[in-house]
């Protein structure tokens, strides 16, 4: 009877108060809901779909969007937006498989400078997509940039302008279209000109279309000072976290080094928008 009652004492004396056994239940409960929040999470942003794949493209990791596809039952019907989207991944692993490889393989076909398989279904996404929306402007714009990345220059002039007939206030058809005829040789400078003018016009401060007329003016057209005008709109309005702008302000400083006296320009060592050219643009230039 005795050790009966020591026993009793003992568990009473030793056991947990019922506030701490509430205390770590409810604890216990939230750990388990909070976890199963956080599986639920991974489970959807790691499920194969359209939406998953686009998020990963979208953060630059090509191969990883296409798994999540390659995951997919295909559709007996494919709609537009599967369509495209497949086509954007495929072009997306492409370009990072000629960058990986250093365009070693780029341009060894006169006929088509990207023969590539991937090439090949990406281009068949795009033309089934079109063929689902034929008014969309955005699937004519990523298939003219293919053609003119395969130097399939006739094919892409065609689609861009077909992109452009649906949709005339498209900056970027406008930049391809440009960028085109800046290929296509000294002849279709003019045509450049023309297109690329429109794209900053309907765009204007987009540091990647004054980066390219810059390129266009430095590299093709001979015109440093117009390219000097540009480079300076690029700086003015590029992110500091552009990987290009250290690249084009060492450009632009050897340019204001070998034209000092460019009228477009004055003495402005605390100029801003400069960062190092101890020089600031003082009035724009129309277009020459």
């Amino acid at each position: 009877m005795t050790t009966t009652k020591m026993a009793t004492k003992s568990s009473v004396r030793f056991g947990l108060p019922p506030s701490a056994i509430i205390l770590i239940g409810v604890f216990c409960a939230i750990v388990l809901f909070l976890g199963g929040i956080v599986a639920r999470q991974i489970y959807m942003t790691s499920s194969p779909s359209i939406k998953n794949s686009e998020r990963l493209l979208a953060k630059g990791k090509p191969q990883e969007a296409m798994a999540l596809l390659d995951k997919m039952p295909r559709a007996k019907r494919p709609d537009t937006k599967s369509q495209l989207h497949r086509g954007k991944v495929l072009y997306a692993v492409l370009l990072q498989q000629l960058r990986e490889e250093r365009w070693g393989s780029y341009g060894l076909n006169p006929n088509n400078w990207i023969a590539h398989p991937l090439a090949a279904e990406a281009e068949q996404c795009f033309l089934d997509a079109m063929a689902l929306s034929p008014n969309d402007s955005e699937i004519r714009l990523i298939l003219g940039n293919l053609y003119r990345e395969q130097g399939r220059f006739s094919d892409a002039e065609i689609i861009l302008r077909s992109a452009l007939e649906l949709d005339d206030s498209n900056a970027e058809a406008f930049l391809t279209l440009g960028l085109l005829y800046v290929e296509g040789g000294s002849a279709s400078f003019p045509a450049a000109r023309k297109a690329l003018a429109a794209a900053w016009e309907l765009d204007e401060g987009n540091p990647r279309i004054a980066k390219n007329i810059a390129y266009f003016y430095r590299f093709y057209a001979n015109s440093p000072e117009s390219s000097i005008v540009w480079f300076s709109r690029y700086v003015d309005n590029a992110s500091r976290r552009d990987p290009e702008i250290n690249i084009i302000k060492a450009e632009l400083r050897d340019l204001l080094e070998r034209y000092p006296d460019f009228e477009g320009y004055r003495r402005d060592p605390n100029a801003r928008i400069n960062r190092g050219t101890k020089k600031k643009f003082a009035q724009p230039r129309q277009w020459q």
